[in-house]
């Protein structure tokens, strides 16, 4: 019996450590969506050329439902919204250049609007 019970809490043991691991993630994008984080997000044509890239600080970007795009509030109060081929990268530790060749961007993402 006690080896049952030593079994048993063995596996919860791995599997909430397993989900933990999923959880920090998802915790760490919900928490930039909802309360905003540093972001670039480009949007390309179908071909993969560039249309447009932001650079955005302390934004909350959202999905939309029923659908492929995003959408986020400008610092003028617009909402902005984009769906296509777009990509986007949260932006930490302030190294805006790093984050830009994620992206593919060839001059550090100095090309994208503020």
């Amino acid at each position: 019996m006690k080896k049952r019970i030593g079994r048993v809490v063995s596996y919860l043991l791995l599997a909430g450590l397993t989900a933990c691991a999923g959880m920090q993630r998802e915790c760490a994008g919900c928490s930039a969506e909802r309360f905003g984080a540093d972001w670039i997000v480009v949007q390309h044509r179908a071909d993969g050329g560039l249309i447009r890239c932001w650079k955005l600080k302390s934004t909350s970007i959202d999905n939309e439902e029923h659908s492929d795009g995003i959408w986020w509030q400008s610092p003028e109060g617009h909402l902005v919204h984009i769906s296509g081929w777009y990509n986007r990268v949260q932006v930490t530790g302030g190294d805006w250049a790093t984050a830009a060749r994620q992206l593919g961007l060839s001059q550090g993402g100095e090309e994208c609007l503020r």
